[in-house]
């Protein structure tokens, strides 16, 4: 993630070119400031004395006049005590020279203009962004943006990156544990447990290689307008993204065998889009084209069985390494995000006719990803087995049904806009939405599969083309009940139809209402709220499962639960902010935005989810010397499950039942103040907290399975507080001086990070560090302005 390359220095060299054509640029308008010598002079007069013909001759263009509004240059020194990815998640905080802003503006004959920003510069953060143009006539714009994001640091594996998306373990090592686990299994098979296992890996962690988990996003965007200002305007543009890196990935040779591996990043995502506009007195029409293709350079992730140098196969491979077997492959293998494409096509218009307005849109998307299937696995000990009973080698693609994917996607996206005022305080707007996900791809049968890399399983299944239309219709009818202050009330239906699910159709009927007022110049509300009642069709359990196999099984999803986006719910939602301006140097402003979603039709799924925030901001300016703000939030969010424990088959016990209550809150507040406390200095004080608490409830009654739930109360439990402080002095009006400094404290509590350790039972991880942190950044720097 340090390692530095060419791509860092161009924009460097762009910013060094640009300063150095300002620094020429002033050089020169001082050259011509200078008094003219008698040969100019002459010539000065022979031009005043030329013919009128003579004077009508065009001036040559002039150059730009350049400006740094500013440059700052400054050191900075960090220090952190724990190794933790949060520090630095998606910022660059190394220590050294620092090119914190750059701002560079130039303007020319013709109305030519040129604005230069750079941030953070030749660091992993850094963003630069150029435009150049005549406004309204031609605009160019390049932004080159890097994002880091750190996952994890300081991780461990026995694995070795041998190649793109190969992971090795040396061979030795393998059959080491191999061969220790056989000689158990051979003498006491119960003696394969996790404290025998964790015996064996402990020398070879012990020595492990460290690994860091992160990502470098690098975009790059090139924007052309021509013509904005004119009837018939035009806009193209390209953008690349370039993503590499590593993120935790879950692979699993069988339930007591997870691996947690380093997925290997290398994304190229590719847009451009040529668009184009027209627009008349009582119109317009914007149409254009996107095309966009991602690319994915490591689309198959190979990695080694810790436990395994060879592979092998029985029935109970896949709970291996344990006292039922010690089978199962030598190598696992995954297929990692498809490459794939989409041609986009869209269309928007707008026209007036009396007091009437239309506005109308229209977009066709097609995607597209066809790459190639891999094998059921590499476990060369497995034979699978066809429909006629035949037998193959399930190791090659030659033996698959198909050998891509083969998957096409057709959206449409159609929106229209149709509204009139009566008299002088009533409008009435009808909206229309359709939207229709169309999955054109084939159902391909396959006579099974492999579980695990360990056991094939001859249960036929096949590809589910899932499809869906979306309709929304409704209107709104607006009052202005007085100066100011309006009154709305709506009403929208959304349907859907649904393919190769659960529930084909279901309906919910919106009622809205609105008010906003601003009675008098210091006080101004919004406010809204909402009800939806969503109804559903008949809801067939085994319908989504039922569409994935050959020959449907019976259904193992217990039959009164309900997925939550197919439920019967009524929500309620409500905004409501209120701003307060009592003087010329106070303003207060206080908000609350609630969504409660009960879902009281079903036995077993989601019941609750209520989430609700409530806002505060307090600010006071007396003057351009003084600016002093607070603010404070609390989100507060409620969720309640309930479902049965089963097995193969769902219970039909009511002592099996458990539940759910989740009950999250959020804290932030903040301050801050900027003060010309003296004649030449500033100071910059600002500071933020934030802690979130959560906690689950967990309950079954005595009797059923589970007999006993216990709840816990570290439910992501995150603390961050932060003072950011600077004072600047100003030298002169060309230059100031400046001191800076921060401070963080992040601790988080997590059951997610409760007892991690690099193998648990079952269970090989990376364990990186995400955790706790304290950190303090001092520097320095100077700003120019020139």
């Amino acid at each position: 993630m340090r390692t530095k390359s060419n791509q860092f220095r161009k924009p460097f060299v762009l910013m060094a070119g640009l300063l150095l054509l300002a620094w020429a640029n002033a050089l020169a308008a001082q050259e011509t400031t200078q008094p003219q010598d008698n040969a100019q002079a002459t010539q000065t007069m022979e031009k005043e004395t030329a013919p009128a013909a003579t004077e009508a001759k065009a001036e040559p263009a002039k150059g730009f006049t350049f400006h740094v509004d500013p440059l700052v240059l400054g050191v900075i020194r960090t220090h952190v005590d724990t190794n933790s990815s949060k520090w630095e998640e998606y910022r660059d905080m190394s220590n050294g020279f620092v090119i914190p802003y750059l701002h560079l503006t130039g303007e020319g004959s013709g109305d030519r203009e040129l604005d230069f920003n750079a941030k953070n510069v030749r660091r992993e953060d850094a963003r630069y962004t150029l435009f150049y143009g005549v406004p309204g006539s031609y605009e160019l714009t390049l932004d080159y943006n890097k994002i880091p994001h750190r996952f994890g640091n300081d991780g461990h594996m026995l694995w070795t990156r041998t190649g793109p998306g190969r992971l090795e373990i040396a061979d030795p090592i393998q059959a080491a544990l191999q061969g220790a686990i056989a000689a158990q299994f051979a003498t006491n098979p119960a003696g394969i447990t996790y404290a025998f296992l964790n015996r064996l890996l402990s020398p070879y962690l012990a020595t492990a290689q460290a690994i860091n988990l992160g990502l470098e996003r690098n975009r790059f965007l090139a924007q052309l307008d021509l013509g904005r200002m004119g009837p018939l305007s035009w806009g193209l543009e390209y953008d690349h993204e370039k993503r590499t890196g590593n993120r935790a990935y879950g692979g699993s040779f069988g339930f007591s065998n997870a691996t947690e591996l380093p997925e290997p990043i290398d994304y190229d995502t590719t847009g451009a889009q040529i668009a184009g506009e027209w627009n008349t007195a009582t119109g317009g029409l914007s149409f254009g084209y996107r095309y966009s293709k991602f690319e994915n350079n490591i689309s198959t992730l190979i990695w080694d069985n810790p436990f395994r140098v060879t592979g092998a196969t029985d029935p109970s491979a896949y709970t291996a390494p344990g006292a039922g077997s010690i089978g199962g492959s030598n190598v696992g293998l995954a297929d990692l995000n498809p490459s794939n494409r989409a041609d986009l096509l869209f269309l928007k218009g707008r026209t007036r006719f009396g007091s009437w307005f239309a506005n109308a849109s229209g977009a066709y998307d097609m995607m597209k990803q066809d790459d190639p299937l891999l094998p059921y696995t590499l476990n060369s000990s497995i034979r699978g087995i066809n429909f006629n009973g035949t037998t193959f080698d399930p190791t090659t693609t030659a033996n698959l049904p198909a050998h891509s994917a083969d998957r096409k996607i057709n959206t449409t996206a159609l929106n229209a806009d149709l509204g009139t005022r009566f008299g002088q305080s009533l409008d009435l707007t009808f909206r229309y939405r359709y939207y229709d996900l169309a999955n054109k791809g084939k159902r391909i049968e396959f006579p099974g599969y492999v579980r695990f890399d360990a056991v094939w399983e001859g249960i036929g299944r096949v590809s589910v083309p899932y499809a869906y239309t979306r309709q929304n219709a409704g209107a709104e009818l607006g009052w202005d009940l007085a100066r100011a202050t309006r009154l709305g009330f709506s009403f929208e239906r959304e349907s859907w139809n649904r393919k190769f699910r659960e529930i084909k159709d279901s309906d919910e009927n919106i009622w809205k209402v609105t008010f906003d007022t601003r009675p008098v110049p210091w006080f101004a509300l919004r406010s809204s709220y909402q009800y939806g009642d969503r109804s559903i069709g008949p809801y067939n359990v085994a319908a989504g499962a039922e569409a994935s196999f050959v020959d449907p099984e019976d259904p193992t999803n217990l039959p009164a639960l309900r997925k939550f986006d197919e439920a019967a719910r009524k929500q309620h939602l409500y905004t409501i902010q209120g701003q307060f301006f009592p003087s010329d140097t106070w303003s207060l402003f206080l908000g609350a935005v609630g969504n409660n979603q009960k879902f009281d039709e079903s036995a077993f799924g989601l019941q609750k989810d209520d989430n609700n925030t409530y806002n505060a901001e307090l600010s006071y300016a007396p003057g351009d010397n003084f600016n002093f703000f607070l603010f404070g939030s609390r989100q507060d969010r409620k969720v309640d499950q309930a479902a049965r424990q089963s097995g193969a088959t769902p219970s039909t016990n009511p002592l099996d039942n458990w539940f759910a209550n989740i009950d999250e809150t959020t804290d932030t507040w903040g301050a801050g103040l900027t003060s010309n406390f003296a004649k030449r200095w500033t100071l910059d004080l600002s500071a933020n907290y934030s802690k979130s608490d959560g906690k689950v409830g967990l309950f079954s009654p005595p009797g059923g399975s589970p007999d006993v739930a216990v709840g816990f109360s570290n439910y992501d439990n995150v603390k961050l507080f932060s003072i950011l402080g600077r004072v600047d002095y100003k030298i002169n009006q060309y230059a100031k001086a400046g001191v800076f400094g921060r401070w963080e404290d992040y601790k988080i509590d997590s059951f997610i990070l409760q007892g991690l350790s690099n193998y648990l039972p079952g269970a090989l991880l990376l364990d990186p560090n995400y955790g706790d942190y304290r950190g303090s950044l001092v520097g320095v720097d100077l700003t120019f302005t020139f």
